[in-house]
């Protein structure tokens, strides 16, 4: 009973441990990030197989390497589920999107850095020690994505995130606006989805596009057990909403200066 209880408490402190550093190495970018309000290269399309390991990094970056991951290639061909991807274009380079991410291209020939502590953390517990980016051959093209089941007259967002370094950008927004449109065409009533309960910032967003509160799911985020705010749509179907979501994809555009949604 001893030796489990030590073993209980030896997880819970890595974990908490794992989620201080996570904290500090996020806090430490964002303070250091140039904080570029122009839009970004990028559209949005469906998912594709090769997409999927950084769809992966992503989530996990999002939702801590606890997270249960989505089935995305088991359910990439599902007719209930949609996935999109807002992807850089085709024309730009893997050097430029390496410093639109903030990545540190440092010189081949130079001496590897030291690994970071959270890197060692990560690989104590078994977890992928990749957190960005550090060469051309490593950049993503990837810079966020949204997850859509589709469930009777309901079209449900299971999850959407976009690479830490590249939110305040309007990406998020672009896959709201996509996921909605894809909801609208195969015929769902209304959208609902969860959100963190201190995440302001999404919740804001999402009350633009007619999501309210309607409930709190507990302890919903496995990385720090944080309450889950339950946000549904008035209806989509209806002509009312489709004069509100005409002037918020233009005000959109206006903002960002393209909307660019190749298939939904």
């Amino acid at each position: 009973m001893t030796t489990k209880a030590t073993n209980y408490g030896k997880i819970s402190a890595a974990r908490r441990t794992l989620d201080f550093i996570k904290n500090q190495v996020r806090q430490n970018q964002i303070r250091n990030a140039v904080q570029l309000q122009e839009s970004l290269p990028v559209s949005v399309r469906r998912l594709r197989v090769d997409d999927i390991d950084q769809v992966v990094a992503i989530e996990k970056e999002a939702f801590s390497p606890l997270w249960v991951s989505s089935s995305f290639k088991r359910d990439i061909e599902n007719k209930r589920a949609n996935y999109l991807v807002a992807c850089f274009d085709e024309e730009v380079s893997p050097e430029e999107i390496l410093a639109e991410i903030g990545a540190d291209q440092s010189d081949p020939d130079e001496d590897p850095r030291p690994p970071k502590l959270l890197s060692r953390v990560l690989g104590r517990l078994g977890f992928s020690s990749s957190i960005e980016p550090t060469t051309v051959d490593d950049a993503f093209n990837i810079a966020g994505y949204v997850s859509v089941w589709y469930q009777g007259e309901e079209a449900h967002i299971t999850e959407i995130a976009v690479k830490e370094t590249l939110r305040g950008r309007g990406v998020g927004e672009l896959l709201l606006i996509g996921s909605l449109k894809a909801a609208i065409e195969y015929g769902s009533k209304v959208m609902t989805l969860e959100a963190r309960a201190s995440n302001f910032i999404a919740h804001r967003l999402y009350q633009k596009y007619s999501f309210k509160s309607v409930g709190i799911r507990k302890a919903y985020y496995s990385d720090n057990r944080e309450d889950a705010v339950i946000m549904t749509t008035n209806p989509i179907d209806t002509e009312e909403y489709e004069t509100l979501f005409a002037g918020l994809q233009t005000t959109y555009e206006t903002r960002w200066g393209r909307m660019d949604i190749d298939e939904y």
